[in-house]
């Protein structure tokens, strides 16, 4: 197969070009900055379209011609979640492209509405849009959190130092609201590549769907002994709350602040959705694929800054 990867030079981008090409496809990048990607990186595409922005049409076009399959690999940013991603799959529709995975890698919003979480109302505007409009059945992956945002890498998904945030480095503290007992499914971004490269390659992905899939599924608490097992340094559990007055804070947060920089409060809402279960899995997909998930006791090895 040659797979398209647009925002191939983001975190997940990037990861899609060694687990597609490990499994022998040729993978196809677009994006606007070509340094970002290192030389093996850049080496290992079939070629790299630049375009000057979301909305460089005849660069999309340029893109998808020719390609089995397009994975939108877009950064948060609504604008490229809603009007980059319709963008593209109409290019991919001009191209006759069957397979679409849609930037998604992240909680269960289709059990949210509109307006429930502002982080995820383009995917959710998204799939109803093409649901009416377009042939192309997308591809969704749900990932639960991503280890990397849950440990509060800068740089990964919605994290900065202005962000409530449930990792605390420097002081080795977990900030939990409620009992810290609600379990928290967790991917890595290396196995969201992994998930999402076999996924692309089943006899049936041109159907499209939903696919819920972690590397594992553990409560803060249990996170917290795992870290000091594998570290020996103890944790602080800093209880901040209950479940009800988190709601409430977050509401405030959102009332009395800028939906502009809705990023600024909307780690409480993922902490509120992770928190009170809404974002649970009813079921798992990863029995279907044959990926080995990475342990956090794996992945607190890869990182060591943790």
């Amino acid at each position: 197969m040659l797979v398209l990867i647009a925002g191939v030079t983001g975190n997940i981008g990037h990861k899609l070009v060694q687990s597609l090409t490990e499994r022998g496809h040729l993978v196809r990048g677009l994006g606007r900055s070509p340094q970002k990607l290192c030389p093996e990186t850049l080496a290992a595409l079939e070629r790299l379209e630049t375009c000057s922005g979301y909305d460089d049409i005849p660069a999309l076009d340029r893109a998808c011609a020719g390609v089995d399959a397009v994975v939108c690999a877009y950064n948060m940013d609504p604008r490229l979640q809603l009007d980059g991603q319709l963008l593209l799959l109409r290019a991919a529709e001009r191209a006759g492209v069957n397979i679409y995975v849609a930037a998604s890698w992240n909680g269960d919003w289709s059990k949210l509405g509109l307006g429930k979480h502002e982080a995820y109302d383009a995917y959710v505007s998204f799939r109803h849009h093409v649901e009416m409009t377009s042939p192309i059945r997308p591809i969704y992956m749900y990932i639960g959190i991503f280890a990397e945002t849950m440990f509060s890498m800068f740089g990964h998904g919605h994290v900065g130092p202005d962000m409530p945030l449930v990792w605390d480095s420097d002081t080795k503290t977990i900030n939990i609201w409620g009992t810290g007992h609600t379990t928290w499914f967790w991917t890595t971004e290396m196995d969201a590549a992994e998930f999402t490269a076999e996924v692309i390659q089943r006899d049936d992905a041109a159907q499209g769907g939903f696919w819920n899939l972690c590397s594992g599924a553990h409560s803060l608490r249990e996170i917290a002994q795992i870290y000091e097992r594998e570290r020996g340094i103890r944790v602080k559990l800093n209880i901040q709350g209950s479940i009800d007055e988190l709601e409430a804070k977050a509401l405030n947060a959102r009332k009395n602040g800028d939906k502009r920089n809705y990023h600024l409060y909307t780690g409480l809402f993922y902490q509120l959705y992770a928190s009170n279960g809404d974002l649970n899995f009813r079921k798992l997909d990863n029995d279907r694929l044959q990926v080995s998930g990475t342990s956090i006791e794996e992945f607190l090895r890869q990182h060591p800054q943790i």
